[in-house]
């Protein structure tokens, strides 16, 4: 659902960022000082681009004072258009945030746009937007005229870079005046339709991926007894039963889906592990890793019934069905957490060391997505993937 412009102008002006979040800002902005765009320091552009994001999600949150949190957002935006391909693409009947595997390095990319050069008229597009987003600023009465310039020259800038990070993306080196279509209409989806489980998507999976406790919760076994419990347990015997419901997922998860309750138990039982200090789970572990599991989907919201009944379990199943994008929306998630997790543990080949882990991570977020759904008649969309991502990173982080 679209937000309305008026409300999201009078946020955004009447969000305050404090000195120490400008600071940050800075921060991430200073290592491009030396770079000049559009007559300006690049570091000028990224400082307004980043300020407005900030604020952005602050008022989402439906806050007037902005925190560190929110430029960690901030800043995953500017990671997301200038680390991904074909964000530019975004259309406002489809507004998410694709969570792709990066292609390319940001801070290099960031550099090369100081060699781009601006079409004849694209300069006066983006002066025409300016004056036309001042002309509505003004006519509504929003803020004083120093707000309202600092918030024109944040979409300046944000246009700006934005156009050229869709040009350079495209391998052209002339901004054109369909690159600040493509920046403007992008600008008002993020702005105006990017749900707020989007920004925050974005930097949950960055936290997942390179959390370090997965590294340690795959390196937790089994014991033969513990495997024979679970898969002789209720969850497994209704995967069993009804397996027909697990099927169309299965080539999306690498047939993760197909045993969703007992790989969700798996990877609960080697974080529990994790917590507790245990390298190997025993078979008289086993009661108190259920116990402790439901106590763990009870302690984010979660009803654990499709654990303990075989209609709360039917129920699960007959949500899963995936919209017709969800399947490739999973495969690049799957990706995304791939990537991460071998680049934060140095390890090229640790997940063929520790092939299950993923797998089992999807499993439990295709479960924790799924389990928040109100009706299973509507199939799961990517926006019930973030939410159920989010709950992953509350469970996980405990």
């Amino acid at each position: 659902m679209a937000r309305n412009p008026v409300d999201v102008y009078r946020g955004l002006l009447g969000t305050n960022l404090e000195y120490n979040l400008r600071d940050q800002l800075d921060s991430v902005a200073t290592r491009f000082t030396d770079f000049q765009f559009l007559g300006s320091k690049v570091s000028l552009h990224l400082t307004r681009f980043l300020s407005l994001f900030t604020k952005l999600v602050a008022y989402l949150d439906s806050r007037n004072r902005a925190t560190l949190a929110d430029v960690t957002e901030a800043i995953d935006v500017l990671d997301y258009v200038t680390s991904t391909s074909k964000w530019w693409s975004m259309t406002r009947n489809d507004p998410g945030l694709i969570l792709r595997p990066p292609s390319r390095e940001p801070r290099g990319f960031i550099k090369s746009i100081t060699d781009l050069q601006f079409g004849t008229n694209t300069l006066s597009r983006i002066s025409g937007a300016a004056e036309k987003l001042t002309r509505f600023l003004e006519e509504h009465e929003l803020a004083d005229e120093t707000l309202r310039a600092d918030l024109r020259e944040s979409f300046v800038s944000s246009w700006s870079i934005l156009c050229a990070f869709a040009c350079k993306g495209q391998g052209r080196n002339v901004i054109a005046e369909s690159d600040f279509e493509s920046a403007y209409d992008v600008l008002r989806i993020l702005v105006f339709h990017v749900p707020r489980e989007d920004f925050r998507a974005l930097t949950v999976i960055r936290s997942l991926g390179s959390n370090s406790v997965l590294p340690k919760t795959a390196n937790v076994g089994f014991s033969p007894g513990f495997e024979r419990k679970l898969n002789s347990s209720l969850a497994a015997k209704l995967e069993k039963t009804h397996g027909e419901h697990l099927a169309e997922m299965a080539a999306a998860t690498s047939g993760a889906s197909r045993t969703i309750l007992t790989n969700s138990l798996r990877f609960l039982g080697q974080l529990q592990a994790v917590r507790q200090g245990i390298e190997r789970l025993e078979d008289d572990h086993y009661d108190q890793t259920i116990v402790e599991s439901l106590q763990m989907f009870e302690q984010i919201g979660v009803s654990p019934k499709f654990l303990q009944s075989e209609s709360g379990a039917m129920e699960l199943f007959q949500k899963l069905k995936l919209n017709s994008d969800v399947e490739e929306r999973i495969q690049l998630l799957t990706r995304r957490f791939e990537g991460l997790i071998v680049d934060s543990t140095g390890n090229k080949d640790f997940l063929l060391q520790y092939a299950r882990l993923v797998p089992r991570l999807i499993a439990l977020l295709l479960l924790l997505a799924t389990s928040t759904k109100n009706s299973s008649e509507t199939p799961l969309e990517d926006i019930d993937l973030k939410r159920g991502l989010i709950l992953l990173n509350d469970l996980i982080n405990g």
